[in-house]
């Protein structure tokens, strides 16, 4: 495939939160934590398979195959429990290129990091970006739903003390949680 000429379809917000909750409605709901693994696992029957080294030798979290079979991590970040929280949000990154790229990743035909190293080294940086951002997106309104999210606010608007709720919300860091808050305040 000539990954130079892949242009990547526009998908907006509106768009990426309207198919994150379709999802959601197939294979959770609006609880958290989201269990991603359990997604992967048992409801989408795609492996997870831990790989020495791969952050080293590929320079990214996590890798889909375009057959959708396999999701290639890091084996120590897998192991890291220090680093479970960051492989969630990648692990639902990847399931974000399931759901939006279906159909033009397909054509990638990656099925190992030598696919990937061509992929990644041909495509357009600006069309890279557009499909990292939108399942980066995908992934931010899968783990921190909005509904769950504003209830949750609102609940601890009209109480002092510690956001117990944000404790269990399954994200990479305060910062995913922090763009979700600001998405809602977009929308009020």
């Amino acid at each position: 495939m000539n990954y130079q000429k892949i242009i990547v379809p526009y998908l907006g917000n509106t768009k990426i939160e309207k198919e994150t909750g379709r999802f959601r409605e197939k294979f959770w709901d609006d609880n958290v934590p989201v269990d991603i693994e359990f997604i992967i696992d048992v409801k989408l029957r795609v492996n997870v398979i831990p790989i020495p080294s791969f952050l080293k030798l590929a320079n990214i979290d996590a890798l889909i195959t375009s057959d959708w079979k396999s999701i290639y991590v890091d084996r120590d970040e897998y192991l890291d429990e220090r680093r479970h929280n960051r492989l969630r949000f990648s692990l639902a990154h990847e399931i974000g290129h399931f759901v939006l790229h279906k159909k033009i990743y397909s054509n990638f035909n990656i099925k190992n990091l030598e696919d990937y190293y061509k992929f990644n080294k041909d495509i357009p940086q600006k069309q890279y970006s557009y499909l990292e951002t939108q399942a980066n997106k995908f992934a931010n309104y899968l783990l921190v739903p909005r509904r769950a999210l504003m209830i949750e606010r609102e609940k601890e608007l009209k109480k002092k003390g510690s956001p117990a709720w944000f404790d269990k919300v399954d994200t990479k860091t305060f910062e995913v949680v922090t763009i979700a808050l600001n998405d809602l305040n977009n929308k009020i």
